[in-house]
Order: structure tokens, then C-alpha cells, then sequence
């Protein structure tokens, strides 16, 4: 019998699981048509190994908190392939998370807008009725409310990811010769199944010559489990999702300092739903003096990051702690907070200081983003670029503002086509600056100042918010709270700009310029795979391209933002300013404290017992925790994907890109991800030739391959399904010999 791991149960892992079952089953039907042994199209056992929960993983593990909410919509993600998708195996139909929720109502599914076969609900239905799910009644009023455009809970999805998984495994079983086994474990090595011991010393130590080559001379992996089962694997597929990276120099040094002073709490890096804020300290009653009271005593705590992190850890330290949202209108963006007195005091930071900008609310799934620039630029670009030659400042970058522009003003000036026709000339001028279009003395005569798309502001709010406060809050003549006070009312006015966008929906000029923005990161990372665009571009406008859409398009749910709001009203998060910089001081109070200073705030120190990091690194390859990546990377068989870097001498043609002929002459600069073969999903090794048995999808190829984090999405024809089903044709391939 031939064998098969996968190492990771979430979404990926899942994907991989049904894929496998499609090929096989496939393979087992023409067998049984031509009167084959059905034993050649199966005689495989299949491992799924997780330690966190099978067939939902960590981020989706279904006993998380229920104040965690997805950043996806209810009926933009899905886990079956599609009629038309770009796989090689067979084809399962299934409901769209919504869809799954309105079978779970006894709902009759409708066919969707794209459907050009109106069955295609009637086999969802089916699906759903051959594998009923069981859901723990909990969740019955939230299953009965969620809209197409809502953000379900977390744990939801995960119950659905449960319910494919189970289809799967179920599918996988009743094909004759497979066998699936699922072990609750992590998987802590793999090495060559006769590679031995000789000269190894596991992901941490020196390997042995011999084993650097064992790689290509072993026909199987032996992986080990944290429970001592060992697992001999024809073929091994890693969906190891969001691995974790060893401290960089600043964090160990900060890690130093608070291992030295037990009373500071440092919540280091990491997935907010398994951050252990059970170790903040809240609020509590002290007695005033004066008016023998009990009164609420809130510790302050340092925060940075201004990201999804964020919004989640303000969720858990407010909601999670008993306190409670009320509305103060029919609106559910019109907040006030009633606190438990168990919350602290939040003190934000981040890099640039501003929070993420809510998602517009559409009452719908989101309307198509036009950019017919973009797509006219990707088509000029050459149709095999050499790597490192694409210059996304001058190809592509200019096409995705004038489409925003675009945007923006197709909805400021939808009732004005003369002025709409005018502005477009302006925008599709050449000599136009689509960045600071907003300065163009051209546009005086046709849209007020005030009026205008102004993108600088939206890619950086905090120098803009710093700049026009008061002379009197001036940070550099005002004490510490003075000047936190003063910035926080500022920032408060300003996200309740955003929140007003967001509620506008399809009337926001604003959002359908950022949308344009945000949706184009996709499009983009597909010209750039793998690793196209010139080492300059990537390091300037590339860089801040991706920074920006990660702030106008990744964004929380708007009624997050509603809720950052009243916290402010409350008292309960004020802003430090951006380019923090936090540090130890023995020199404040009795006791070691955490101190943070930003210049916005004028480097006034704030002072905390606790540091959390409301974010998390991305996957490393050079510094990954994961003991498979270091087993691999410590034995030859793993290397970083590479950046080229054309010589400084080379010239570009005038379509933005370099001779192929001198992109040869390349300098590598490796990346954080590991290298993959793109076809087959197989890893390369540092010789450059391709690993027989191993394979990598997922988050941790973001630097390699495009898209990794975006959940499928119906009707996209998802890259993360066309890649586990990639790698589930070459691990059957591998496994049949």
C-alpha cells in the first residue's frame, strides 16, 4: 500500500483531502468501466495530521471565542472547486458558506447569477442532504441572521470546514483499497526513511553528507509525530498555514529585559485567537478617599499593531470581559459601550499610527471594481518576462491609481457627464500625475478642493491628522496625556469620516476609489509570479502599493470600527502615534515598566506593566519554528525563493521590462518563502532540482506565489483550489510510481 501525509488540517489540508478523493474516485469508476482491478486506482492510505483540530485547523478551530468574526462575507467563500475551474480532477459541487447556512434553515437553494447550469443548486442540495452535518445548537440564532454580506463567526466557518472535511474523509473511505487515518498530533521530523541516524541531529543540529542527498536516493519520508507514531509517506503535502518565526534581534533583546523583571507581560506576536490575554490585568474597583466610593482603576496597556489584530484584540478586552455595545439609534453603527470594569486602558500605536479602514457597507455582496487600465496594462506586459524585469512603477502602478481616480469620480460626478467627461481626459492624460491628481489646477473649474480624491491622505491619515492639530495641543509644548488627548479627538473625527463612507455604500466616491485599490492586489501579485518586478519597484512602489491595499481593503467590518468608536468615547483606547518605539525602564515608579514615545505625540514617555503585539510575522523560512521546515531546510532539501536582481548596466526595453539576454546575469536575493516548483508544488533543493516527495501550499510561498491568504472566493476560480489540486495529481502521481 502506498502512502500519503498531509501536514496541516485546515483549509489547504482539507482542499488536498478532497481533491485526493476526486482523483481517486475518478480513477476507480474507469477502472470498474473497464473491467479493471479497482485495486489500481486505489491501495492508498492517507494521513492528515494536526495538532490543533483536524479538519478545521487553528485559525478556524471551532471552540474559539465567538466575539472573533471572519474579514470574509458569508457567501464570498466556499471550498468547492466549480464547474469551469481551472483543476485537473473532477469536479465536487457544494454550497457557498451561506448557501450552507440556508440548508441549514431547510432553505431551498436558488440558482446563483453566474450559474449557467441550473442545476448546479439542486447538486449542492444533494451534497448537503448525502452528508447531513450536525450543528451545536449555539449557533441557531446566528445561523438564522447571517445575510450573504454578513461576517460570520470564526468558529462557524470552522464548523463548515468540518463538514466538508468529513465529506471527504467519508468519500475517501468508500473508494475499495483507500484508507484514511487522522492523528492529533504535530508532526515534529522528517527525514529519508533510510537515511538513518548517522550524522543527524535533528531540524536544530548538523546533518550528516550522506543524508544531504538521501533526499533523491530514499523512496520515502519517515515523519514523526509528537506522540512517538512514525509515518512512512511515498508522498508529503505541507498546508502548514501561518507558521511561526523565532525572535529577531529587537525582540530578543526585548525578551531579555522582561524575562529579567517577572512583573512586565509581554503578549508577543501572534494569531489573535491564541494570544493569552488571560494574562492582561483589567479594571477594578479602588475606593476614592474623597467619596468612599468605589471607583473603576484601569492599568494602562501598550498596544501596537493597527491591523485585524487589533480590532480582534479590542473585541476579546471589551466584549469577551463582559462589557456590552448598545445602540443608541436604529443604526448598528451608532454605539455607546457599557463597561464591565474589567477592561484596562488601551494605549495604540503602530508603524503609521492609523487604524485599518472599515469595509463599505454594500447591504450586498460587493459590486465588480472596474479597472480596465490595469487589466490594458497587465496585457502589454510581455508574455514571459525574465525575473526581476517588470518595472511596476511605470507599468503598472499609474494604471491602478487613474483606475481609482476613475472610480472616485464616476460616483462623485454621477449626475454631471460633462464634468465626469472632462475629469476622465484629465485622468487618462499622460502628463497628468495620477498620485497628486488631486493638486491639478485643471480640476478647479470642475470639482472643489474639498471634493476631490485626495489619495496621499488615505494612504497615510496620521501625517495629515498631525499636521492641521491645534497650535495650542502642539505635542512638543503639552505634557503625555495632554497630547494623547488632543490626537485621539483628532483621530476620533476621522474615523467617524471613514465609518460615514462606509455606511454610504455604493454612494462613497471615496470607497469606490479605495476599493479599486484594494481589489487590484490580486491582479497584480498574478503579474509578479514569481517574482517579475524590478528590485526597485518592489522595494518602493510596490511595497507601498500592497501597504495601502492592505489598509483600504483588508480592513474590519464597519460596525468594528463603530465599536473602536465608542471605546474611545469611553475612555478606553487612546492613540500614541505612529514610528512608536517601546523599550524598559527601571527609572519610572516603583517597578520595571514598559515605555513607549512616538514623535507624533512629541516623545512624551506612556508607561505600562504590559506590551502586547497586535500582530503577527509572516511565515520564514530562514526562521521558521516549524520543525518540518527546519528538518527540511537542515537536510538539504528546502531553499528560499530568490529575487533576481538584473545587472545595474542592463537596459529595458519600452514596454517596462529588461533584455532577457542580460537578465541572465542575475544577483539572488533570497526572500522569506520557500521555493517551489509552480506546477507540481514540490520543493526545490539548494542544487536547484526538485525534491521527489515533499511539497509546500499556502501562506507561507506569499512571496513566491500570488494570493495565499484570500479564502476562495465562488466563481473566481480560486488560485488555493487550482493549487491543492496541483499538488494532490503530483502526490498520487508520486505514490503510483
Amino acid at each position: 500500500m502506498r502512502t500519503i501525509a498531509i501536514v496541516g488540517g485546515g483549509p489547504r489540508g482539507i482542499s488536498v483531502l478532497e481533491r485526493l478523493g476526486s482523483f481517486l474516485r475518478d480513477s476507480a469508476d474507469q477502472a470498474s468501466a473497464g473491467d479493471k482491478p479497482v485495486t489500481s486506482a486505489g491501495n492508498v492510505a492517507i494521513h492528515l495530521i494536526d495538532d490543533v483540530e483536524p479538519g478545521a485547523g487553528r485559525v478556524w478551530r471551532t471552540d474559539q471565542s465567538s466575539t472573533l468574526c471572519m474579514n470574509t462575507l458569508a457567501d464570498a467563500v466556499t471550498l468547492f472547486t466549480e464547474p469551469g475551474s481551472t483543476v485537473r480532477g473532477p469536479v465536487l459541487e457544494g454550497p457557498t458558506l451561506y448557501e450552507w447556512f440556508q440548508l441549514l434553515r431547510g432553505e431551498n437553494l436558488q440558482p446563483r447569477p453566474t450559474d449557467s447550469d441550473p442545476s448546479r443548486a439542486r447538486k449542492k442540495t444533494e451534497l448537503f442532504r448525502e452528508f447531513p452535518p450536525t450543528m451545536p445548537a449555539e449557533y441557531e440564532a446566528e445561523i438564522r441572521q447571517t445575510r450573504p454580506e454578513s461576517h460570520p463567526l470564526r468558529a462557524l466557518y470552522g464548523h463548515y470546514l468540518r463538514w466538508v472535511f468529513d465529506i471527504a474523509v467519508d468519500r475517501l473511505k468508500a473508494i475499495p483499497g483507500v484508507t484514511v487515518h487522522i492523528h492529533k498530533a504535530r508532526a515534529v521530523d522528517i527525514r529519508p526513511s533510510d537515511a538513518g541516524t548517522d550524522g543527524h541531529e535533528g531540524a536544530d543540529g548538523p546533518v550528516g553528507k550522506q543524508e544531504a542527498h538521501a533526499g533523491q536516493q530514499s523512496s520515502q519520508d519517515t515523519i514523526t509525530l509528537s506522540d512517538g507514531t512514525s509515518i512512512d509517506a511515498d508522498a508529503t503535502i505541507l498546508a502548514l498555514g501561518w507558521t511561526d518565526t523565532t525572535a529577531n534581534t529587537a525582540e530578543s533583546v526585548l525578551a531579555a529585559s522582561v524575562d529579567a523583571h517577572p512583573n512586565l507581560t509581554w503578549i508577543h506576536p501572534g494569531h489573535p485567537a491564541d494570544q493569552d490575554l488571560e494574562l492582561v490585568a483589567g479594571g477594578h474597583d479602588t475606593t476614592d478617599s474623597a467619596q468612599d466610593e468605589p471607583q473603576p482603576h484601569r492599568p494602562d496597556v501598550i498596544v501596537r499593531g493597527l491591523g485585524m489584530g487589533f480590532f480582534d484584540l479590542m473585541a476579546r478586552l471589551t466584549i469577551d470581559r463582559g462589557g456590552e455595545f448598545q445602540r443608541t439609534s436604529p443604526s448598528p453603527f451608532d454605539l455607546t459601550y457599557n463597561p464591565s470594569g474589567r477592561e484596562p486602558r488601551l494605549i495604540v500605536t503602530s508603524h503609521h499610527g492609523y487604524p485599518y479602514q472599515p469595509k463599505p457597507v454594500f447591504g450586498s455582496l460587493p459590486p465588480a471594481a472596474p479597472m480596465p487600465r490595469l487589466k490594458s496594462a497587465v496585457q502589454a506586459l510581455p508574455s514571459d518576462p525574465p525575473a526581476g524585469s517588470i518595472d511596476f512603477s511605470t507599468t503598472l502602478w499609474p494604471a491602478i491609481l487613474r483606475d481609482a481616480q476613475a472610480a472616485y469620480y464616476r460616483v462623485l460626478l454621477c449626475d454631471s457627464d460633462e464634468a465626469l467627461r472632462r475629469v476622465l481626459r484629465i485622468i487618462d492624460d499622460p502628463a497628468a500625475d495620477p498620485w497628486s491628481l488631486h493638486n491639478d489646477p485643471r480640476l478647479d473649474e470642475l470639482v472643489a478642493p474639498a471634493d476631490r480624491f485626495d489619495l496621499p491622505y488615505y494612504a497615510d491619515p496620521m501625517s495629515r491628522i498631525t499636521a492641521e492639530l491645534p497650535e495650542e495641543t502642539n505635542p512638543d509644548t503639552t505634557d503625555a496625556e495632554s497630547a494623547i488627548r488632543a490626537l485621539t479627538a483628532a483621530v476620533k473625527e476621522a474615523l467617524k469620516n471613514d465609518l460615514a463612507e462606509a455606511r454610504r455604500g455604493r454612494e462613497s466616491a471615496v470607497k469606490a476609489g479605495l476599493q479599486v485599490i484594494g481589489v487590484a492586489r490580486k491582479t497584480v501579485a498574478i503579474a509578479d509570479e514569481p517574482g517579475k518586478f524590478t528590485p526597485e519597484s518592489r522595494r518602493g512602489d510596490y511595497a507601498e502599493f500592497v501597504r495601502i491595499g492592505a489598509t483600504v481593503g483588508s480592513g474590519p467590518p464597519a460596525f468594528r470600527t463603530a465599536e473602536l468608536i465608542a471605546l474611545i468615547d469611553a475612555g478606553l483606547v487612546v492613540f500614541a502615534g505612529a514610528d512608536p518605539i517601546v523599550g524598559v525602564t527601571t527609572d519610572h515608579g516603583d517597578e520595571p515598566q514598559f515605555v513607549l514615545t512616538s514623535p507624533t505625540t512629541g516623545a512624551h514617555p506612556m508607561y505600562s506593566t504590559t506590551l502586547i503585539d497586535a500582530w503577527q510575522h509572516k511565515p520564514n523560512v530562514n526562521r521558521s519554528t516549524d520543525p518540518l521546515t527546519r528538518a527540511l531546510v537542515a537536510s538539504g532539501r528546502m531553499r528560499p525563493f530568490a529575487l533576481h536582481t538584473p545587472h545595474e548596466s542592463e537596459a529595458t526595453r519600452g514596454d517596462g521590462s529588461a533584455n532577457r539576454e542580460d537578465s541572465a546575469k542575475t544577483h539572488p536575493t533570497p526572500t522569506r518563502a520557500p521555493e517551489v516548483d509552480m506546477e507540481t508544488c514540490r520543493v526545490i533543493h539548494p542544487n536547484g532540482t526538485t525534491d521527489p516527495r515533499v511539497h509546500m501550499l499556502g501562506i507561507p510561498l506569499q512571496e513566491m506565489r500570488a494570493d495565499t491568504t484570500i479564502s476562495p472566493m465562488p466563481g473566481t476560480d480560486p488560485l488555493m483550489l487550482q493549487e491543492t489540486d496541483a499538488a494532490a495529481a503530483s502526490a498520487l502521481g508520486i505514490a503510483r510510481g
